[in-house]
C-alpha cells in the first residue's frame, strides 16, 4: 500500500503561501468592499428602480446583462494596453485598475440582483458549480498550510484592531 498523501515542500510553501494570501486577501477585500459600496449606491431612489427592473429579468436577459461589464470595459482596457505600449506605463495601469474595479463592482451587483434567475440557467449553473468547487479547492489547500492559518488569525487580528479604532473615531 503506498502512502497518497502529497508531501509538503516547506521551501515551496513559504515561496507560494504569501502572494496566495495576498490574493485571496485582496479578492476578499475587495469583492466585500465592492458590494457594500453598490448596495449603498442602490439605496438611491434611480438606481432602486432600475435594480427592480433587472431583478425582473428573464434568465436568457439576466445571463446578457451579467455578460455586460466585462464587455461594456473591454474597449477601456484595451486602450490601457495600448498606452502602456505607447510609453505611458503609470496612466495606462490606473485606466485598467479602474476599469477592472469598476467590472468588478457591477458585476458583483448584477450577480447578487440575478443569481436566483442566473440558477435557472444551465450553463451559469455549471459555470457556477465549478468556480465555487474550484474555490473550495483552493481554501481547502490554504487552509491546510500552516502559515496561512497564521496570516488569517492576523489578519482577524488586524480587522478586529481597525474596527476598534474606527468605532473609536466616529
Amino acid at each position: 500500500m503506498t502512502d497518497r498523501t502529497p508531501r509538503r515542500n516547506p521551501f515551496l510553501s513559504a515561496l507560494l503561501v504569501p502572494p496566495a494570501v495576498l490574493l485571496m486577501l485582496l479578492e476578499e477585500v475587495i469583492w466585500a468592499g465592492l458590494k457594500a459600496l453598490m448596495a449603498r449606491l442602490g439605496r438611491l431612489p434611480v438606481v432602486a428602480r432600475l435594480e427592480a427592473r433587472i431583478q425582473t429579468l428573464p434568465p436568457m436577459g439576466a445571463a446578457a446583462l451579467f455578460l455586460a461589464p466585462g464587455a461594456v470595459l473591454l474597449p477601456f482596457k484595451l486602450a490601457a494596453l495600448w498606452a502602456m505600449a505607447q510609453g505611458h506605463f503609470f496612466w495606462g495601469l490606473l485606466v485598467l485598475l479602474a476599469a477592472k474595479l469598476t467590472a468588478t463592482a457591477l458585476f458583483a451587483r448584477i450577480y447578487t440582483l440575478c443569481k436566483p434567475t442566473l440558477m435557472t440557467v444551465a450553463w451559469f449553473v455549471r459555470l457556477h458549480d465549478w468556480i465555487s468547487a474550484a474555490k473550495a479547492w483552493a481554501h481547502a489547500r490554504l487552509n491546510s498550510w500552516g502559515l496561512w492559518r497564521l496570516a488569517r488569525r492576523s489578519i482577524g487580528r488586524l480587522r478586529t484592531w481597525a474596527a476598534r479604532m474606527v468605532a473609536a473615531l466616529s
